[in-house]
């Protein structure tokens, strides 16, 4: 019986035999709907379990994968790929499942859980609103004390390691960027409440 090992390297030898002859094109890509999807998890783990949002189930336990592992099955992947492209002829598209539960992006997933109740009580008031580069911005208001300042700072600060964070333990190209922003920005507009301030696309803002 072949073993996955085996199995791999006869697909790599057979992978590199067909394409010696034949020139083939894999793209590896990150759809936008897959970065909104990763982002959404991310942001749900924020808010569960010790502050859930309603409507939302909590999110499964933790699973260390090891990054070993997870190279493997899209080395696999890729392999599949193109003896699918060498056999036809033609490029073919490759998308990855993107990692957000590595030990790096725990711990600042956890670091922005804890403040998460003050930063919506301070939401509540006006005086954070979510803009639309996936960042929180203090708002005009009264009674807004230097506190939300310093608010903003710490998570903005979690929130730019994650992103880059993901972007490269997922080996996505640097131009992903403002795509990345957007698909969490996107995420926590949905999951504002009622009366927060949110910034559209476009730039507006307005209170949901």
């Amino acid at each position: 019986m072949l073993t996955r090992r085996h199995l791999f390297r006869s697909l790599l030898v057979l992978t590199c035999v067909v394409v010696a002859c034949v020139p083939v094109t894999v793209n590896i890509n990150f759809p936008q709907e897959k970065l909104e999807g990763a982002a959404g998890r991310i942001e749900d783990m924020v808010r569960s379990p010790e502050n859930p949002t309603p409507g939302i189930p909590p999110a499964e336990p933790p699973k260390r994968q090891p990054s070993s592992q997870w190279r493997r099955e899209n080395r696999i992947l890729v392999a599949f790929a193109l003896r699918e492209a060498a056999a036809q002829g033609r490029s073919v598209d490759v998308v990855p499942e993107i990692r957000v539960r590595t030990p790096e992006l725990m711990k600042a997933i956890g670091s922005r859980r804890d403040r998460f109740g003050t930063i919506q009580s301070w939401k509540a008031r006006g005086c954070i609103g979510e803009n639309n580069q996936g960042l929180v911005e203090g708002r005009p208001g009264q009674g807004c004390s230097g506190e939300v300042a310093q608010l903003v700072r710490a998570e903005n600060a979690d929130r730019t390691y994650i992103y880059e964070t993901l972007m490269q333990q997922n080996n996505m190209p640097p131009g992903d960027a403002p795509r990345v922003r957007a698909a969490f920005a996107k995420a926590s507009r949905e999951r504002a409440q009622a009366g927060e301030w949110i910034q559209q696309p476009d730039g507006r803002w307005a209170r949901k």
